[in-house]
């Protein structure tokens, strides 16, 4: 019987428990990650761009504002080099509660894959010494379970310890697993939630993720996955032991993009952080994450052979994911790197998130476009993602006039 049938039935026998059993002290659903002492600068607003027309359908031009309005955009901050060049807030209470603005923490969900995919570069290349693509390439052929501890392993052996590091960032473990069903209850995603990520947790990652094995299907099949990617926090664990994953992402990542406020993520029974989502941070800390992906980790920590690698537009990286891809652009079809989407033919990438989150990095314009919405405000058009896509693209040639 496959792992999500059982979905219903264990929610609520776990439900009864929660009430009835003595836990010790639950952890708070988030837990600080604290700035370093100095910040990278991002200069303020300087030339913004009169006349910036982008798209309010596939084929219609409108102006930046209609933009914003129509597609439920809150927050809005691009930068060209270390330049602010447009900043804009919606003036209503949208993504969460809390006035839009510089000050606001906003609510990230999936666009964390992307900061998994970088903490994974970090520990890997800190752990082997890793500097060039060839020597990460030959490590990502490697099978989880010679990354975990041997009570994972054991525990693992018949599902996640036999998929390859390069499956499992890639999205085709393999794993059988259903990001999302109808009724919502089937949703494997709706069970990690309930069981290991949202107070009171039930279980460790481990113990949730030993119920998952391998499928009958043809291998490396694309499936968006949020387990895939908590399994990617559970190998940085058992490879820095004696740091856990949330004080090597501070120390690390944080660190080394010069955040300049503090942040939050959700984290597990064992404080660790849920790799797929739920991060909390200001936008312009979003858009240092993405300008120190754009210049391929600044020398510093994560080597640049990593973000070669994890955006490369390989020709693999685009097999099935035609329900990912919108046919109504070419510019639209959409690759998967590791936990960075890809463009068809085109060197510019982004992390995502639901309702409309991006950043999304031009290296080859120096651009970084931070955009946070909430699709649901507003009466989206079915090629939201598209239309949002070809705006930045238009935003990136106004910029270079």
């Amino acid at each position: 019987m496959n792992v999500w049938f059982r979905t219903i039935p264990a929610i609520a026998l776990s439900t009864l428990v929660s009430f009835s059993s003595p836990t010790a002290k639950e952890l708070e659903k988030n837990l600080p990650i604290h700035p370093p002492l100095s910040h990278s600068s991002i200069e303020p607003l300087q030339n913004h761009p009169s006349g910036i027309r982008v798209f309010c359908t596939i084929e219609t031009r409108c102006d930046l504002d209609e933009f914003v309005r129509k597609t439920g955009v809150c927050a809005f901050f691009v930068i060209k080099g270390r330049t602010t060049r447009i900043e804009e807030y919606r003036g209503t209470d949208t993504c969460e509660k809390g006035k839009n603005g510089p000050y606001k923490l906003y609510g990230i969900a999936s666009m964390a894959k992307s900061l998994t995919s970088t903490l994974v570069g970090q520990v890997l290349a800190e752990r082997y010494h890793l500097r060039t693509r060839e020597q990460f390439e030959r490590i990502m052929t490697r099978k989880l379970g010679s990354f975990l501890t041997l009570p994972h392993r054991m525990k693992l052996a018949d599902g996640y310890a036999q998929v390859s590091m390069d499956d499992l960032l890639s999205m085709r473990s393999n794993i059988q697993w259903r990001e999302s069903g109808s009724p919502w209850l089937l949703s494997d995603e709706v069970y990690y939630q309930d069981q290991v990520r949202v107070p009171p947790r039930k279980q460790n990652l481990i113990g949730f993720a030993s119920r998952y094995r391998l499928a009958r299907q043809p291998r490396s099949q694309f499936n968006y996955s949020a387990l895939d990617v908590a399994m990617a926090i559970a190998v940085v664990k058992d490879l820095s032991p004696a740091r856990p994953p949330l004080k090597q992402f501070e120390r690390g990542i944080w660190a080394m993009i010069g955040a300049a406020h503090e942040a939050s993520w959700n984290v597990d029974i064992d404080g660790d952080p849920s790799g797929p989502c739920c991060f909390r941070a200001r936008i312009d800390d979003l858009a240092r994450f993405g300008r120190f992906a754009l210049e391929k980790g600044h020398g510093n920590g994560v080597p640049a052979a990593w973000f070669d690698l994890a955006t490369a537009p390989l020709k693999d990286r685009f097999h099935g994911l035609d329900n990912e891809s919108d046919p109504a652009d070419p510019s639209c079809e959409l690759g998967y790197g590791y936990y960075w989407w890809l463009r068809r033919d085109r060197p510019d990438y982004f992390a995502f998130g639901r309702f409309g989150q991006f950043i999304h990095v031009y290296p080859e314009d120096d651009v970084v476009i931070v955009q946070l919405s909430d699709w649901r405000t507003v009466p989206a058009d079915k090629h939201v993602r598209c239309i949002t896509l070809k705006s930045h693209d238009a935003i990136v040639r106004r910029l270079r006039s």
